[in-house]
């Protein structure tokens, strides 16, 4: 069964989906209790429930959150820096597009990641300054899961997009998912920009 019908299963069952053990214990009452199939549901009804507030946030206070399984390990030429793989975007792995895609939209925090003591640590330092907003993660699912649990704690509308293929080397995503993902309300922010730039009044010069 997918996880949609698992879902409005559920739903109609009037289960309790606010928290990762409660879909687990709510998945076991229809003998579906597989560990991924209940952190894919629960991080997928975060997406849902978070989505409006994620839009509303600035692309500039987003942070997007990049496994560093994603790159070349044999060829990546990135140095690490202090927070995290500083991307040159050789075209050698698909975070240079990733990165390249979200600066068009106005995205200006991007963090290739280790693991999740490094994104602890960027969050403690920019949380409190303002500075991040919101996020994006690309990740497996039980990370994804995890990190919504601790987000939603502290306020911060999370959107996850899960690894194709998971693993600690040559991991995929799924590009189109994640562009997709970080277009989410950036529409508006462009027309607000449009509308504060000065208007010319009289005939254009021509040259």
């Amino acid at each position: 069964m997918n996880p949609e019908r698992i879902i409005a299963k559920l739903l109609a069952l009037g289960a309790d989906l606010s928290t990762r053990s409660a879909v687990r214990a709510a998945l076991s009452l229809i003998s579906e209790d597989e560990e991924e199939l209940t952190d894919q549901i629960y991080v997928e009804l975060k997406n849902k429930a978070y989505k409006d507030d994620f839009a509303k946030v600035p692309p500039e206070k987003r942070a997007v959150f990049i496994p560093q399984c994603l790159r070349d390990i044999k060829s990546c030429p990135a140095k690490f820096g202090k927070y995290g793989f500083e991307c040159v975007k050789c075209g050698l792995c698909p975070i240079g597009e990733i990165i390249e895609h979200g600066e068009k939209l106005g995205y200006r925090q991007f963090y290739i990641v280790p693991g999740g003591s490094l994104v602890k640590k960027i969050l403690k330092e920019k949380v409190p300054k303002g500075e991040i907003k919101a996020a994006i993660g690309i990740a497996c699912w039980s990370e994804l899961a995890e990190a919504a649990e601790k987000l939603s704690i502290v306020k911060i509308p999370l959107q996850a997009v899960p690894l194709l293929r998971a693993g600690c080397i040559n991991t995929l995503v799924n590009l189109d998912r994640a562009k997709e993902v970080m277009e989410i309300g950036t529409e508006r922010f462009y027309f607000q920009m449009s509308s504060k730039a000065p208007e010319t009044h009289g005939n254009p010069s021509v040259s």
